[in-house]
Formats: C-alpha cells, sequence, structure tokens
C-alpha cells in the first residue's frame, strides 16, 4: 500500500536526512491520548484524531511518497520512493518535540522509513495528474489526490495500487531508470532534486502510543460524538481480531485499507474501504460508520451512492477478474424489527459483478471495552 505525505522545502530536508514522516496540526497538542479522561475542546479533537486514523492505516513494509507543496518558483512535485520500517507513533507537538525547531512545526503523529528505490527528480503535479498521456478513460486519473488537491486538509493520502504504478512509471521514466545508491539523503534546495549526503542520522525522538481506544470509551460513555475514533481504531485494529475475521474478505492476506476515501468532487466519503486480490478475484468492502443507531437513510442514499461511484472509478481497473463488492454498515448495537427488514431487502446491481447482500454490524461499548457482532 502507499501513502503519500504532503511535506514543504524545509520539513522535506528533515524527512529526508532523518527518515522519517509525518503529520500533524501547527501547534495543536493532543493530550487525550495520555489522558483519557481530559476535556478538550472537540472541534479540534476530531481533526487530530483524523489524522490519527489516517497515519494508522500505515503498515510496515508500506510505500511512502512525498509531495512537494509548490512555490512561487516551483509547481508540486512527488518524490520517492521509501518504505515504513516502524508503527505509527506519537511525539507530542510541545517542546520536546523531535526536530521541531528545525523544521518550524511539530508533527505529531510519524512513520520511520529507510530507502525503497530513491530518484533524485521529482514529478511534477502537471506530469502525472494533468497529462492526458496513455489515458484513455476518466477512471485513469488518479482521482485519490485529485480529490485531495480540490478540498485539502489532508497531511497523509493514501493512493490505489494501480495510481501507484502510474507514479513509479513515471518517477522511472523522468530519471532514466536510475536510483540514487547509498542509504542517507538530503534535499538541493536550488535544484529541486534529492541528493545523496554523507552522514546517515539517527532518529532519536519519542515514540508513544497512538492506541485511541481509551479516548473512545470515554467520549462513548459521555455520550459525545465519536464517529473520528471509532474510525482511527478500526485502522489501528482492522488486521487484529475480532475485526480482522468481520472486515477483511481474506484474513491474513494483504490489504489495501483507506479512511475517509473521497468518491466525488462534493464531500461523500466512504469511511472505510478495504481491497484485498488474488490472481483471479478482488474483494472490496465499502464501510459506512456510524456512531449512532442505524436508520434507513444509509441505505436509501449512502451505499448507493458509494457503490456507482465504485463502479464507475474502481471497478473498471480490474477488468478480466471476478469482482466482489461488499457494502457493510457498521453502528451501534442492533436492527430493530422493521430496519432489519429494509436493510434485508437491499440490492444493488452492477452488470458483471458479485454486489453481496449488504452486511450489518453492531458495536456496544462498555467502560472497558468495545465489542462487534454481525448481524446481517
Amino acid at each position: 500500500m502507499v501513502h503519500v505525505f504532503i511535506v514543504d522545502e524545509t520539513t522535506l530536508k528533515y524527512h529526508l536526512e532523518y527518515l522519517f514522516a509525518g503529520t500533524g496540526a501547527k501547534d495543536k497538542t493532543a493530550p487525550f491520548l495520555n489522558n483519557a479522561l481530559i476535556n478538550y475542546p472537540a472541534t479540534t479533537e476530531r481533526m487530530l484524531v483524523g489524522m490519527i486514523a489516517d497515519i494508522s492505516r500505515i503498515r510496515i513494509g508500506d510505500k511512502v511518497i512525498f509531495y512537494l507543496q509548490a512555490t512561487a518558483n516551483s509547481q508540486g512535485m512527488f518524490f520517492g520512493v521509501f518504505k515504513v520500517v516502524s508503527n505509527p507513533f506519537f511525539d507530542e507537538n510541545d517542546n520536546n518535540n523531535y526536530l521541531l525547531r528545525q523544521m518550524g512545526k511539530g508533527l505529531s503523529f510519524r512513520v520511520l522509513l529507510e530507502p525503497d528505490t530513491v530518484y533524485s527528480k521529482g514529478v511534477t503535479e502537471h506530469e502525472y495528474l494533468d497529462s492526458l498521456t496513455g489515458k484513455n478513460y476518466p477512471y485513469d486519473l488518479c482521482w485519490s489526490l485529485i480529490y485531495r488537491k480540490l478540498k485539502g486538509k489532508r497531511g497523509c493520502t493514501m493512493i490505489m495500487d494501480y495510481e501507484y504504478d502510474d507514479l513509479l512509471t513515471k518517477l522511472i521514466t523522468k530519471n532514466n531508470n536510475t536510483a540514487l545508491t547509498g542509504t542517507a539523503f538530503t534535499f538541493d534546495r536550488k535544484n529541486y532534486e534529492i541528493i545523496s549526503a554523507q552522514t546517515n542520522n539517527v532518529y532519536q525522538g519519542r515514540q508513544n502510543s497512538l492506541n485511541i481506544l481509551n479516548r473512545l470509551l470515554f467520549k462513548a460513555n459521555n455520550r459525545n460524538a465519536f464517529e473520528t475514533h471509532l474510525q482511527a481504531y478500526i485502522t489501528q485494529n482492522i488486521d487484529k481480531q475480532p475485526l480482522s475475521n468481520l472486515l477483511l474478505p481474506l484474513p491474513g492476506n494483504n490489504a489495501w485499507v483507506g479512511n475517509e476515501v473521497s468518491c466525488g468532487v462534493g464531500m461523500q466519503r466512504i469511511d472505510i474501504m478495504v481491497k484485498q486480490e488474488t490472481d483471479t478475484d478482488v474483494f472490496i468492502r465499502l464501510v459506512e460508520l456510524k456512531d449512532e443507531a442505524p436508520y434507513l437513510n444509509i441505505i436509501l442514499y449512502q451505499i448507493p451512492w458509494y457503490l456507482k461511484w465504485l463502479s464507475d472509478y474502481v471497478i473498471p481497473k480490474y477488468q478480466g477478474k471476478n469482482i466482489h463488492l461488499i457494502p457493510t454498515i457498521i453502528a451501534a448495537g442492533n436492527l430493530n424489527a422493521n430496519l432489519r427488514t429494509q436493510y434485508q431487502n437491499f440490492s444493488y446491481t452492477i452488470n458483471n459483478v458479485d454486489v453481496q447482500p449488504l452486511q450489518y454490524i453492531g458495536f456496544n461499548t462498555t467502560a472497558h471495552q468495545i465489542t462487534f457482532n454481525r448481524y446481517l
């Protein structure tokens, strides 16, 4: 799986020299990670927990691309490729935040990296996102990053495997199929290139836990909104029991896991999307999350919207394979009798695609745990 981190000229230098990637929110701190019972502004917390959800989907072995933001003198550019070598961790945005003074900003949520195949020259925004060379249909464009560009606000965005393949091809071509050697790098701001460095720096910052469970339970038990916390919990635990059996079509196999997957130029986003693939089949689970009891409009409007978008923009990229779509709702509690009938009767047809019956997973919280059960 591939993740794109947004950087500027200053922060890219330190990401390269200390081999890490991170995201954060200016001067905002996240004390609720250390003290789940603390009072904290709800709007700011949702923003920060959204960032935690973003970085928590990252697993060791995933790939990272850096997107260098445009300036008055240069287009935005994509640089890579690096590999994740740590689980996501927390470095509070306080005076001890590692490299805060050098970067001019605190990045609270981080992963460590190692070189994968590092190319000196970057691919410009125009070359990657605008160019129609080799593109025959709208679904050939990199919608993951086009939507991010339109909406902004996300410092860590996942892209689909075929979108990465296109970018990697462009990086290889731009660099004449020649990668940098060595394991130490820095950024040449004059020539806008990654270059080899003489010294390997050792990352020495704090690596504290991002576990969101205690805060989720605190919010739930106090009847506060916690849908973003639920999303973060799932991205942190989707490959662990019991969620792996509930949400992974092929438990134990590699999975592409996306959160807040944009599916339109408006504000439509799939809360969680999982893709797993074999030589013959592709399984895609789309998940709508609610921190409240389920209701009818989810299946009248939201789920059909997501399925239509997938049929237009994702499914065509997997032509030749058997495609299975699994619409899923996760919400609080069980279904009442009327809603159960409505959910059981939900159906959606896409030519040559196996759209499976709607699945409903209910959760319950106590003071100490959250439990999930499949009811449909």
